[in-house]
């Protein structure tokens, strides 16, 4: 089976467990729309059930929705950037899946307590959940951590007061230089 089918399945599947998703996305039956997390992209018909398949060899995409790498850490980790994504060609169609796709949840407790049964798939979900909120915690003090040794150890950033001031300074510079323009100005005409 090849790549195309097996990404067209597993996006079905999360579909499927969304059942207002196809009715998003049955308006945009027969059309092809062209997904891409660069460096990767594929083509995919919406089907009339509201469904993705893989597109014809010979198909042109009537749309693209484009997602960088950085974007979709991102969303991964519940940070939603913005632009969240680069849409290209008919943006009704693309925003239309775009919607959809940012709106589906994969119900992976689901899936799992289909394998390992309910109570062991919500205990690791649970366990799962903790790591992913103690690696976040762990990973915003390693930052806060960089950004203080940065700013007062080993000055790299400037701080947030420095930046307004030397701002505030900008501006005032700026006000002083045309108020002499224009008293050059008006010497120049009245001498």
């Amino acid at each position: 089976m090849e790549i195309l089918s097996i990404a067209a399945l597993a996006l079905n599947h999360v579909l499927r467990q969304s059942p207002w998703a196809a009715e998003k996305l049955r308006p945009h039956a027969g059309r092809t729309v062209r997904l891409a997390l660069l460096p990767f992209e594929a083509l995919f018909t919406v089907s009339p059930e509201g469904e993705f398949q893989p597109a014809r060899p010979d198909a042109t995409a009537e749309a693209a929705i484009i997602l960088t790498p950085t974007t979709a850490l991102r969303l991964l980790a519940d940070q939603p950037p913005d632009p969240l994504f680069r849409v290209e060609g008919d943006t009704t169609l693309a925003m239309d899946i775009s919607k959809v796709l940012h709106q589906l949840r994969w119900e992976y407790e689901e899936d799992l307590s289909h394998l390992i049964g309910d109570i062991p798939a919500h205990e690791l979900v649970t366990l799962g959940k903790r790591i992913m909120s103690e690696g976040q915690r762990q990973l915003g003090s390693l930052a806060a951590t960089l950004a203080e040794y940065w700013l007062e150890e080993r000055p790299l950033i400037a701080k947030r007061r420095h930046l307004e001031q030397f701002s505030r300074e900008v501006d005032a510079l700026r006000d002083d230089v045309e108020r002499l323009a224009k008293r050059m100005e008006k010497l120049d005409r009245n001498p």
